[in-house]
């Protein structure tokens, strides 16, 4: 359920990084650290022209203020069904995709991108009817070392519970489930919402 409140952002496993399911354009440059290069993501958004994506990395880390590390990409406008984005690769494990579309009213959250609905794995097709049956879903993909790939998404107009009264939302999720990083946490008819940066991974012991 998305609630008014700040989003809990528990502590789980995190699952082994892994590329995409659907194979990626490019492969990791052998010779340089992951920390040095870069990832092409080709994000595919039909049907969202005017849509804006942000990209998000948020990771426990005892080092930073309160415990947590937060970086994010500038925002980008789908035109042509496509944004892209480049990012160094190391920021792709546990990246989260946040969605603003023109429709959307004011629902008191940030749509966000369902890596992964539960019950589904790696691989599995996503349809919008079985989707808005889903009640955990997690923000958080596995990442990759691959250069560049292509990331196909569908964003979906729907009815949620906004502020004050029913409003237009979003239900965005990855048309191809992909490798995922925990926690898994609650949606609202596979609506995934944030009103915190999402919290990838295990937290330190």
């Amino acid at each position: 359920m998305i609630t008014k409140s700040p989003l809990r952002l528990g502590a789980a496993t995190a699952v082994a990084a892994a590329a995409l399911a659907a194979a990626p354009t490019g492969t990791a440059t052998a010779d340089q650290p992951r920390e040095r290069r870069t990832t092409t993501i080709t994000f595919e958004v039909p049907d969202c022209d005017g849509c804006t994506l942000q990209l998000q990395n948020g990771r426990w880390d005892d080092d930073a203020p309160w415990g947590v590390r937060v970086w994010e990409s500038q925002e980008k406008q789908v035109r042509d069904d496509v944004v892209r984005f480049t990012v160094p690769t190391h920021r792709t494990e546990g990246l989260s995709v946040l969605v603003r579309a023109p429709w959307e009213g004011h629902t008191g959250y940030v749509t966000t991108v369902a890596m992964r609905y539960a019950k589904k794995q790696a691989g599995d097709a996503v349809g919008l009817r079985e989707a808005k049956h889903t009640r955990n879903a997690s923000a958080c993909w596995a990442g990759t070392d691959a250069d560049s790939l292509t990331f196909p998404i569908t964003v979906e107009k729907v009815r949620v519970d906004g502020v004050q009264e029913r409003v237009p939302g979003s239900i965005a999720y990855a048309t191809t489930t992909q490798e995922w990083i925990d926690p898994m946490r609650a949606a609202w008819h596979g609506v995934l919402g944030s009103q915190d940066a999402n919290i990838c991974g295990e937290r330190p012991a």
